[in-house]
């Protein structure tokens, strides 16, 4: 499994899915970090995938 099909737990769906974008992670606002530890919705990395389309 690559990275582009890896999804988080706040990952509204896969990345790459039509109507989908990438924004920033609500639970960790961003800095992919809770308490010294990755953040568990975005994987460390900041960002989550979110529907923006109204399919």
């Amino acid at each position: 499994m690559s990275d582009t099909d890896r999804k988080n737990p706040g990952d509204e769906d896969a990345s790459g899915t039509k109507q989908t974008g990438e924004n920033i992670c609500p639970t960790c606002s961003g800095s992919g970090r809770i308490s010294e530890k990755p953040c568990p919705d975005c994987g460390g990395s900041g960002r989550i995938t979110a529907i923006v389309g109204d399919a």
